[in-house]
């Protein structure tokens, strides 16, 4: 049989980054494949966000500007962009991420290859100058220092039993979730709305990882690639990058967002908590909440409370996080103890835990499983170039050998010392009736 042409949709669902967006369209505009619509849905940007897009569609006829209206919140814009999808299949990404060149040919090709309706791969990161740090740079997903490649196909019920394990989807190179680093056909997408309250896709506050979770239950099997066919661009305007700064400025845009989602706690079985942006506590809600959805045949493997928390804690002790942003999410996390009848446990492992001196990573570096670049170095600007040296370096993996190699490795201990360093206590972060009661 001769291999489909499949319609891909990428919704772009995007507010007040023009700057970036333009890069990110010309990431779109370089994709040969003519079965193709790139939607922007515009949630009432004061920038010039309208006008980058409509200069965009003047070279490129595939992309279309929407909008839903002024300010009507992350939730809401992603489902209204998503209801733009038409029928075959739904890629979404941030008006600051990208695709790789030849990303959807390559996706479609993927597709034919192993006729599943759900595929996967490990997007590489470029973070822009002054977001985490003055200078850019590039992570890569690898093994042992090379480039994945290849594709194979994964088990859902595994890939779920293992987030219920882990608690990181963020982190699983093999979650499906069409936000960046998947794709999903739209007959999956219409099942999941089939199941859920009001006919909606969306039931978590955030909207990125549950299409992992909820996707992956409603298959057997899915794809993944080790090329990856798009990449996280990640600004100044992102929302956790917001979260994890501590400037004025960023404390107003975390408030503004929490406030939008006050109406929408996490599940039941978390305390009904307000939501949180902690990594452990969006899997889980993610989990549970599919898990409730009437008659989905995903696996349900039961979640440990206290693993719950204590992977929680572990993210806190980071130094990545603002002293003065800890105190909210330790009396979210005393919420869920005492929901649980966990409160003597949580007040013990809160005490056991001290902030690190870890910091985001600069320079070139590496691990198992990423290779970190000086971006700058690399003359990488934007997200646009970023693709072309992703796609490269897949092709080219030798490139991390040789005396670069050494540097990365002095630069890589370097780090691991500061994440050893033993600061002062987390608990100090928060009140008494934070800790627990301590």
């Amino acid at each position: 049989m001769a291999p489909l042409n499949h319609r891909f949709t990428v919704i772009i669902p995007t507010k007040d980054r023009a700057q970036f967006l333009a890069h990110t369209l010309k990431t779109c505009a370089i994709q040969e494949y003519d079965n193709l619509e790139i939607v922007v849905s515009d949630d009432g940007s004061k920038d010039h966000t309208r006008e980058v897009v409509e200069e965009a569609r003047r070279r490129d006829g595939r992309i279309r500007y929407v909008s839903p209206g002024a300010g009507v919140g992350m939730l809401e814009h992603f489902e209204f962009a998503l209801q733009q999808a038409k029928d075959g299949y739904v890629i979404a990404l941030g008006g600051d991420d990208g695709l790789i060149p030849h990303g959807i040919r390559d996706m479609n090709a993927a597709l034919n290859e192993t006729g599943q309706e759900l595929l996967a791969w490990p997007a590489p990161m470029y973070f822009y100058a002054n977001t985490r740090m003055k200078m850019a740079q590039m992570v890569i997903h690898t093994r042992y220092g090379r480039p994945h490649t290849g594709l194979r196909t994964i088990d859902s019920d595994t890939f779920l039993k293992r987030q219920a394990r882990d608690l990181a989807y963020v982190g699983d190179i093999e979650s499906p979730m069409f936000y960046v680093k998947g794709v999903a056909s739209t007959r999956l997408v219409e099942a999941v709305r089939r199941r859920s309250p009001g006919g909606r896709f969306y039931s978590c506050p955030t909207p990125d990882g549950y299409s992992g979770i909820v996707l992956a239950g409603e298959v057997k099997t899915y794809a993944f690639s080790g090329r990856p066919f798009s990449l996280h661009g990640v600004s100044p305007t992102s929302a956790g990058v917001g979260y994890l700064a501590s400037s004025e400025s960023a404390k107003r845009q975390s408030e503004a967002f929490f406030a939008s989602v006050a109406h929408r706690p996490m599940h039941s079985e978390l305390g009904s908590q307000p939501y949180s942006p902690l990594i452990s506590l969006m899997t889980a809600d993610y989990l549970l909440t599919a898990r409730d959805l009437p008659g989905w045949p995903g696996a349900r493997p039961s979640l440990d409370m206290r693993r719950v928390l204590r992977k929680s804690l572990v993210e806190l002790q980071d130094g990545l996080f603002a002293q003065d942003r800890i105190a909210r999410e330790l009396t979210i996390l005393h919420g869920i103890a005492r929901h649980h009848g966990l409160e003597d446990y949580f007040r013990t492992a809160i005490q056991d835990t001290r902030r690190n001196a870890r910091r985001p990573l600069e320079g070139n570096a590496f691990s198992p499983k990423r290779v970190y670049l000086n971006a700058d170095d690399l003359g990488i600007e934007n997200v646009l170039d970023a693709a072309y040296f992703a796609y490269y370096a897949h092709s080219a993996s030798s490139a991390f050998t040789g005396p670069a190699l050494l540097r990365a490795i002095a630069n890589s201990v370097r780090y691991k010392t500061f994440s050893l360093r033993r600061g002062p206590a987390i608990a100090d972060a928060g009140s008494a009736d934070e800790q627990g009661g301590a």
